[in-house]
């Protein structure tokens, strides 16, 4: 396949004079949908038990932002920069990427092994409200707008988004509110529980009660058992002998959360992505294992996925008004969120949890939901961006019809 014609400008040679912040902005690509390129600040990595995929997330981000056109900084968010003499502008980086480099889904490293604890919590020590790195604060004010994929309780839950707000920034995503109303799995289930839809049976264990709290359990087994407020199915387990619980409890309140035991459901797993209120295709997540795990979501040849899922026309109409349903009485309004039910042998479909900031790797759902329904990657991404600065009110130079 031919290279396409580069739509960039070359980066100031270092020994080049002193140079203005639009001339590292390159021009736009032909498939964008603005006129004028952005400044763009792609904030992953995260000093938390989900960093490796955050960083996955952020890389393929960056890359399709900065094929489509847009001057992209990758700025990991655990991790301080290194110094420049020039100014913050040199952050933010253009690359020639050809076409065929750019597929369906995004390509990026990806890391089975969760990232040690005590050494985040090290780094979590030296951030800025907990959140970022001394030093990345100048970056994110010279971007147009901040593309948010941490995850864990700095960006699911809305901490990165507060500080983000506290400085009077423009990030993507659901305000911090609605991050942390998602990112906890009982007030969520509570919600749209409360609205009729169904959801699992569930009992909450508390860290540090939990002997106390397993003499109160009355779900009958078999069960899964997994952090209250978590993501990438870190800390889960399914058990079928009480006397394993104790133990699933414990591996899901590592990370000083609670343990949330759930009423195992057979049956199907679904995922959907949707983004304001446009509704994407149906995944189903297929594997071996019986329970869908972070090592089977992250391992290559573990698990594969079908999109769009094998459903009768019903089942699909009914699983996509459900997650149109969910994302807006969680309030994720114009942002993303990608939402998980299971579709038991009786018919039920069970509302598992939602995400309001989907993962991105070459294994995530969200991208796959949205490429099958004619959304390629890099379109995807700039239209996230665009929603959030139309969201915070700014004006979107040259937005195309």
């Amino acid at each position: 396949m031919q290279q396409r014609p580069s739509a960039h400008r070359r980066r100031p040679d270092p020994d080049d004079r002193p140079f203005a912040a639009e001339e590292v902005l390159p021009r736009p690509h032909p498939s964008s949908t603005l006129s004028a390129p952005l400044r763009i600040a792609v904030l992953m990595g995260g000093a938390n038990s989900e960093r490796y995929t955050s960083l996955s997330t952020g890389v393929a981000i960056a890359r399709a932002l900065r094929w489509v056109g847009h001057a992209v900084a990758a700025v990991d968010s655990a991790q301080a920069p290194i110094p420049v003499d020039r100014g913050v502008e040199q952050a933010f980086l253009t690359a020639e990427v050809a076409e065929e480099d750019i597929p369906d889904t995004p390509v990026s490293p990806t890391v089975v092994t969760p990232p040690d604890l005590a050494a985040l919590a090290e780094v979590r020590a030296r951030q800025e409200d907990g959140v970022m790195a001394p030093g990345l604060l100048p970056i994110l004010r010279a971007a147009d707008v901040v593309f948010v994929t941490t995850f864990g309780d700095e960006g699911e839950m809305g901490n990165s988004q507060r500080y983000l707000e506290k400085h009077g920034l423009v990030y993507t995503g659901p305000t911090p509110d609605v991050c942390d109303l998602t990112f906890d799995k009982v007030r969520s289930k509570e919600v749209v529980a409360a609205h009729g839809i169904d959801t699992p049976a569930w009992h909450l264990v508390r860290r540090g009660h939990l002997d106390e709290d397993l003499r109160g359990l009355t779900l009958p087994g078999p069960w899964i058992v997994k952090p209250h407020a978590g993501g990438s199915t870190i800390g889960l387990t399914k058990v079928d002998d009480p006397a394993e619980l104790p133990a699933a409890c414990r591996l899901a309140t590592a990370e000083d959360r609670d343990a949330l035991i759930e009423e195992y459901v057979p049956g199907r797993d679904l995922t959907i992505a949707a983004l304001g209120d446009r509704v994407f295709a149906v995944v189903e997540p297929l594997s071996d294992h019986e329970v869908f795990s972070y090592e089977a979501k992250y391992t290559p040849g573990e698990a594969r996925k079908e999109v769009p899922a094998n459903l009768s026309p019903a089942d699909t109409a009914r699983v996509r008004r459900l997650t149109g349903e969910v994302h807006q009485i969680l309030g994720i309004g114009e942002a993303t969120s990608r939402a998980d039910f299971r579709l038991a042998p009786d018919g039920r479909l069970v509302f598992l949890e939602t995400n309001p900031v989907p993962g991105m790797t070459p294994r995530s759902s969200y991208p796959m939901s949205a490429a099958s329904e004619g959304v390629a990657f890099p379109e995807l991404c700039e239209d996230i961006v665009v929603r959030a600065l139309r969201r915070a009110g700014r004006s979107v130079a040259g937005l195309q019809s």
